[in-house]
């Protein structure tokens, strides 16, 4: 813990480098290339949309569970709503609305009822998990709109519109949380509720609201997912929730030391993917993926832990 202190907030982006550095080294002609770069870039663009819907409830100090099956949700919604005749526009706007509408109970549910929000948004997530197989029939959804799926190809300096999409919400988000009233006001109530209150702030408003943003990005990112690959399986959802969330508490851990922030956030999913990349063009099977990640999660939560613990004494 001393030595990863006297790191300072620099550790997790000088561990990327490293790992860079040394895949770079031990596979040249693989993984030090701009091809495979950019195919690790692209390929983190949903992963990076969620970890941000997830990142503004934890910043409240609540979790959302909830992200990947409203994003899927979303997705096969879209599909559906186009098998059925209806215009792009309108079919984009319903399906959209999902994640507004499941943020909203989410927040009611933890907020208004006092529900845990680990079990309130693991109970939506199964329920939209098994939405979304009575809306698709258990079958993969490929009616997604040609119009959507021009969108999300297209490119601009190598990179697809996800790509994009997501470094400017970072960078929008990142605005909020460092120099505007609110994100200080979310940093406030994560770190004590009830220090919150006291000083008059407005607790549940704002953790309600973190839930909707929280619901509102996912289904956006559902729309660019459905997009970028031109169809959606309702089976999906789950493989899309532990990288978002490991790249939010690992992200605690750099940058702003104890604190879920946008930066760091954004160094965890490209050490993520670097990690795992490089090892699978090593030799290593796609289990490492599973096990790469859930290390990272429990090292990530437990400095997060010791990190809050040394600036509470």
């Amino acid at each position: 813990m001393r030595k990863w202190s006297a790191a300072g907030p620099w550790a997790v982006p000088l561990l990327l480098a490293i790992l860079f550095i040394t895949f770079s080294i031990a596979a040249p002609r693989t993984f030090a290339s701009f091809a495979n770069v950019r195919v690790m870039i692209g390929g983190q663009a949903t992963i990076v949309l969620l970890a941000l819907a997830v990142l503004v409830p934890l910043r409240a100090g609540d979790f959302d569970l909830s992200i990947s099956a409203v994003m899927i949700l979303t997705g096969i919604t879209l599909g559906v709503l186009t098998a059925h005749g209806y215009p792009v526009v309108i079919a984009c706007l319903l399906a959209v609305l999902i994640g507004p509408a499941v943020g909203a109970i989410n927040g009611w549910l933890v907020v208004r009822f006092g529900i845990d929000s680990f079990i309130a948004t693991l109970g939506t997530m199964t329920i939209l998990g098994g939405l979304a197989g009575l809306i698709s029939s258990n079958a993969l959804i490929t009616s997604i709109p040609s119009q959507l799926t021009v969108f999300a190809a297209y490119r601009f300096l190598g990179f697809g519109t996800p790509v994009w999409a997501g470094w400017l919400i970072a960078l929008s988000l990142w605005y909020i949380f460092e120099w505007t009233p609110c994100g200080r006001y979310l940093l406030f109530i994560g770190g004590n509720r009830g220090a919150a209150q006291l000083a008059g702030l407005r607790v549940n408003a704002f953790r309600q609201g973190a839930f909707i943003f929280s619901g509102a990005l996912s289904a956006v990112a559902g729309l660019l997912y459905a997009g970028l690959l031109g169809a959606v399986s309702p089976s999906t959802g789950s493989t899309y929730l532990l990288q978002p969330i490991t790249a939010a508490f690992l992200g605690a851990s750099a940058i702003k030391l104890g604190r879920f922030n946008v930066a760091g956030t954004l160094v965890a999913i490209y050490l993520l993917a670097v990690g795992i990349t490089g090892l699978q063009l090593l030799g290593l099977q796609d289990w490492i993926a599973d096990v790469f990640n859930g290390a990272c999660l429990i090292g990530a939560v437990g400095f997060t832990i010791l990190f809050r613990r040394a600036a509470s004494k």
